[in-house]
């Protein structure tokens, strides 16, 4: 259990990082990826509906969201991320798993906090590696978990969430190519899981004691991961975080950014994006 919680942990802390801009560059393949240094991204905590969240997970329920990060279970927490650098022409040698072409991002980030951020990142040097083929991704999933496991995985926020913090467009199309674990899917932009009470999370790490959907959005127009929530059995929202940004503004025409946060690579949860005018 002990080493299932770690490999989690790091997981679940590169499964929300990063930035995205209209910049187009040399792309591999099919899909395109989007983003530059400079780039930076802040998710809010929105909604936190305590008295459901602990009908759902129990009177540990802190400690599931917090795999977010530490202060995920506030209202009004907010957590920032900055892109230092994007290589979109980058390959991966994982040794027995293959080689992949994938992109990568180089980011600094703050931890939430219902007050100011500091002047300095809580955490610098975090790289987030995104896939360019989604076929591959599926196999480097299933090959992983086979070796670790004995059992070949398909994709869920659970199994490969560090691989989808920041999605090459077009995201529908990038998303509808992977192979799903039972009960996830994607909905055009979005992720969706639909828990049924009694199942377990995160090899075991928690369980649903309640029928619930969990939802990964996604910006359409250049990938970035800007929000999630958990919808209870009646479809209410009882938890959700997406990404700020400035009173009238909307994601065109702004610098899309992606955050890094601690939290859970594998499965739930996740974070993303203010829109920032070039100067």
């Amino acid at each position: 259990m002990k080493k299932t919680k770690i490999i989690l942990l790091i997981l679940i802390t590169f499964s929300i990082a990063f930035s995205f801009t209209p910049t187009v560059t040399p792309q591999v393949g099919t899909y395109t990826f989007h983003g530059a240094a400079g780039n930076e991204k802040i998710l809010k905590v929105n909604t936190v509906n305590n008295a459901s969240l602990e009908d759902l997970f129990g009177p540990s329920w802190v400690n599931v969201i917090e795999l977010f990060g530490s202060g995920a279970a506030n209202v009004g927490a907010r957590k920032k991320s900055l892109v230092t650098g994007v290589n979109f022409s980058d390959s991966w040698n994982t040794g027995f798993f293959g080689v992949y072409d994938v992109c990568t991002y180089n980011t600094s980030n703050w931890d939430w906090t219902t007050g100011a951020f500091n002047a300095t990142p809580d955490s610098i040097g975090d790289i987030v590696t995104s896939f360019y083929d989604p076929t591959n991704l599926t196999t480097y999933i299933n090959a992983l978990y086979s070796f670790w496991w004995a059992t070949a995985y398909n994709i869920s926020m659970h199994t490969a969430g560090m691989y989808l913090a920041q999605l090459p467009t077009p995201v529908s199309q990038y998303l509808g190519a992977l192979v799903w674990e039972p009960k996830w899917g994607n909905v055009g932009s979005t992720v969706v899981h639909n828990a049924d009470a009694g199942d377990f999370a995160l090899f075991g790490i928690f369980q649903y004691l309640e029928d619930c959907t969990e939802i990964w959005s996604y910006d359409a127009t250049y990938g970035a991961w800007i929000g999630y929530k958990i919808q209870d059995n009646e479809t209410n929202t009882i938890y959700e975080f997406s990404i700020e940004l400035p009173t009238g503004a909307e994601i065109p025409g702004f610098e899309l950014p992606v955050l890094l946060g601690a939290s859970m690579a594998m499965t739930v949860v996740l974070i993303f994006v203010i829109m920032k005018k070039r100067k």
